[in-house]
């Protein structure tokens, strides 16, 4: 019987540290990373700590979705797909020369 309670106990102290460092991970993650609006990771940072394990578990849900993506893990084709099918609308009228240049320039500072 002591053995049992001293294998749960065991187990329960694994879970604990291994939840513990999943929250120093999420806490990292936010600090680190970069958001599509910069109150969000306040927000996350906020969340997470306040609320350790649910927070965590939103997170990994909800908030990696709203980071921004590094420029190095972007694909540099999906800039030229975007421009190609912005010229081919500015071809066939659909867009003026102007809302041509304004989506151009958008697509360049966003890749």
């Amino acid at each position: 019987m002591m053995e049992m309670m001293l294998g749960l106990n065991l187990f329960l102290v694994f879970i604990v540290i291994g939840l513990f460092a999943i929250w120093i991970w999420a806490m990292i993650d936010i600090i680190t990373s970069k958001f599509k609006e910069d109150l969000m990771q306040i927000v996350w940072l906020l969340v997470v700590f306040f609320l350790p394990f649910l927070g965590v578990l939103l997170y990994l849900l909800i908030g990696r979705t709203m980071k921004r993506i590094p420029p190095e893990e972007q694909n540099p084709a999906d800039k030229y797909d975007h421009l190609a099918k912005l010229k081919s609308l500015l071809d066939r009228g659909i867009l003026t020369p102007e809302e041509y240049e304004a989506e151009k320039e958008k697509i360049l500072n966003r890749f």
